[in-house]
């Protein structure tokens, strides 16, 4: 089966509280209606921009106001939710609900599942020495980079994309394990381009041999 190493989230919703506000990079200690800013909450169900996949969008809501969360990023382990208030202020300590754009994120994780499909096919078709570069997940698209000695023929991308597709054709479940790295990889999951992970990975395997 095709197993790797993932870094996701599995849940839409969350609530939360407000640990820091930032405005044109300064700390505030509120934002207003129509203001623009980054949210660090205590905990958030939002994927932040990494490995390729971009981040995710959605909403914030409290019991007098709201705000659209457009993009989130990280800095380190810091979640940063870029938002823009719509209605309401928010302040440092506020308790509120976060709910991510799921239909949008359904679609990235799709596409990021592809491209772990590809990557496996060509290696098949390839070789081995096949390695991602680099990656962009997004909702309606999907790049994969990587490196080989020679130009991809239209024959091997038919036979890569045959592959490909069978695999999502079949429908097989996809199976979700919380593991160490050393564990997952001696298993036989592919750890991709000196990615650093924590002490816990979530392990996904999709498909059949």
């Amino acid at each position: 089966p095709y197993t790797t190493l993932f870094r996701s989230y599995e849940t839409n919703q969350a609530e939360g509280v407000i640990l820091s506000l930032l405005k044109d990079n300064k700390e505030v200690k509120d934002l207003k209606s129509n203001e623009e800013g980054m949210i660090i909450t205590n905990q958030t169900p939002f994927y932040a921009e990494s490995g390729g996949q971009l981040g995710d969008t959605g909403y914030f809501s409290w019991s007098e106001g709201f705000a659209n969360v457009e993009n989130t990023t990280k800095i380190s382990s810091l979640f940063l939710h870029h938002c823009k208030i719509s209605k309401g202020s928010l302040s440092v300590g506020q308790p509120i609900q976060m709910n991510v754009d799921a239909d949008r994120r359904d679609k990235l994780r799709s596409n990021h599942s592809s491209t772990h499909l590809l990557h496996e096919a060509l290696r098949l078709t390839l070789g081995q020495h096949v390695v991602q570069k680099g990656s962009l997940v997004a909702p309606d698209k999907l790049r994969f980079d990587f490196s080989h000695n020679a130009p991809v023929s239209s024959e091997q991308l038919g036979v890569i994309e045959d592959i490909v597709n069978h695999q999502v054709q079949m429908n097989t479940p996809v199976q979700t394990r919380i593991m160490t790295p050393k564990a997952a990889i001696s298993e036989g999951a592919l750890a991709l381009f000196g990615e650093k992970y924590g002490e816990e990975v979530r392990v996904v395997t999709m498909g059949d041999p």
